[in-house]
């Protein structure tokens, strides 16, 4: 297939993933089903396995690690795939799911630390979307609620699990999408390790507005039998975990400490010492059970070597070499306090803010935290998740209410900094033109978070890559 033709194919792929339910729509119909949506998901999940022609048992010979959490999950896979990669002895063939992309879709789906082509992204994509056009096997149960084709993110854990048998990989490094004990990646049976990164609040609607509520669906990717580990968490937090390895008849958790300052990580930021050490506690009992021997050499190159765009990444752009992009996808009220920190102890005056919350967030309570951390800002620039990208374009927001939650949010930002001028600008293409055009002349530091939605176009619009 020549360039112009899988280009092509690759863009009707996404078009037709984009017509599928997305993330935001799936949640709403859990909140409105009070659960059954989610009692039905994994059944329903193994359906579709079958009708791609695998059975759910296939999956366990992936040797998946599979990560959930908070916050911290998708460093931790980044991590654990930089490691792998260094393993000694036979090369070996990582398979690496993640999510949301920031700029294509097929960032989520990776093979030894690139995403699948163009080409390979539309050939599984339209073998998965062929194959689940047919109807459910008769011995599936179906609810009414039940669709013929699964929302949008199952639709890529399904095509994920189907590359990576098709193309015969080694290890599965498969981070969880939402909470865990009903997520579409827990279909796997026999993972050989699990890993629970750090827990606060998000996705109330779905997983519960505790803690412990939130902790019981993390924990629900523990297996019988598989080793788990998870970093320092809440107390309640990790007696939840603990119930439930019990409740599933797994190891006693084992809670990782911190890597010590002095190790070098490819990752920026002191926070992540927390999730450099959950991957490297899970990347050794991986290399143990497949037997192969570990030393410290593998694991320093790994961790030095890591790269995770649009977490803690710092770039100046050839065009505008004045501007220093700081650009980070906190969304939590606990990461964007990673975030503050790490932007605070890593920049200077003068500097703007470049925000957005998704639909589903509090820009309230993560701008109060921008605030409280002392981030002082010349500026500060709000626009919606919009860019010019059908990769990267929610179809199913109203420009005109986003656009409002924008103006709320700019009006929360001059409470806590009334001297602060602030901008609201329609798409994420023009919030980076407004900058460039604005700020180019003099050094100045740009912090874009809130969103990795935000930071997937701002480092397309402002880089022209990840």
């Amino acid at each position: 297939m020549d360039n112009t033709a899988s280009d092509n194919a690759y863009l009707k792929a996404v078009r037709d993933l984009n017509g599928l339910q997305t993330n935001h729509q799936i949640l709403e119909q859990i909140k409105a089903s009070g659960g059954r949506i989610n009692e039905n998901s994994l059944p329903e999940f193994g359906a579709f396995i079958e009708k791609l022609g695998h059975q759910v048992e296939d999956l366990n010979r992936l040797n998946v690690i599979h990560v959930t959490g908070t916050k911290g999950k998708g460093s931790t896979c980044a991590f654990i795939q930089s490691m792998l990669s260094h393993l000694p002895g036979r090369p070996l063939k990582i398979g690496l799911f993640t999510s949301p992309h920031l700029i294509e879709v097929r960032e989520r789906i990776q093979i030894n630390g690139q995403p699948l082509s163009r080409a390979e992204f539309a050939k599984y994509f339209y073998q998965t979307y062929d194959r689940l056009k047919a109807p459910l096997p008769a011995l599936r149960k179906v609810t009414e609620e039940s669709p013929q084709m699964p929302m949008y993110f199952r639709f890529l854990t399904l095509m994920a699990y189907h590359t990576f048998l098709a193309e015969n990989v080694d290890v599965a490094i498969m981070e969880v999408g939402v909470g865990g004990e009903y997520d579409s990646t827990n279909v796997v049976r026999q993972p050989s390790v699990c890993g629970i990164a750090s827990l606060g609040i998000d996705h109330q609607g779905a997983l519960g507005t505790t803690i412990e509520e939130i902790a019981w669906h993390k924990a629900g990717i523990i297996k019988k039998g598989v080793p788990v580990f998870t970093v320092d968490q809440p107390e309640s937090a990790l007696n939840v975990i603990r119930a439930r390895a019990v409740e599933r008849q797994a190891p006693e958790p084992t809670v990782v400490s911190p890597l010590s300052a002095d190790v070098g990580l490819g990752i920026a930021g002191d926070h992540q010492r927390t999730n450099a050490a959950l991957a490297v506690a899970l990347c050794r009992e991986w290399a143990r059970k497949q037997g192969v021997s570990t030393t410290d050499a593998w694991i320093t190159q790994g961790l030095a070597e890591a790269r995770w765009p649009g977490r803690s990444q710092t770039f100046s752009s050839p065009r505008h070499p004045n501007i220093t992009w700081y650009v980070d996808g906190a969304h939590t009220a606990e990461s964007m306090a990673a975030c503050a920190a790490w932007f605070a102890g890593a920049s200077s005056s003068p500097s703007v803010l470049l925000f957005n919350a998704a639909h589903n967030r509090s820009a309230q309570a993560l701008l109060a935290v921008l605030s409280a951390r002392g981030c002082d800002f010349v500026e500060a620039v709000f626009c919606p998740n919009l860019s010019r990208r059908a990769d990267s374009t929610n179809f199913t927001v109203l420009n005109d209410a986003e656009l409002a939650q924008q103006n709320d949010s700019a009006r929360i930002w001059a409470t806590h900094s009334p001297h602060c001028k602030t901008t609201v600008l329609p798409t994420i293409d023009d919030a980076v033109a407004y900058i460039e055009a604005t700020y180019a002349a003099k050094p100045v530091y740009v912090l874009a978070t809130g969103s990795l939605h935000l930071v997937g176009g701002v480092l397309d619009a402002a880089k022209g890559s990840i």
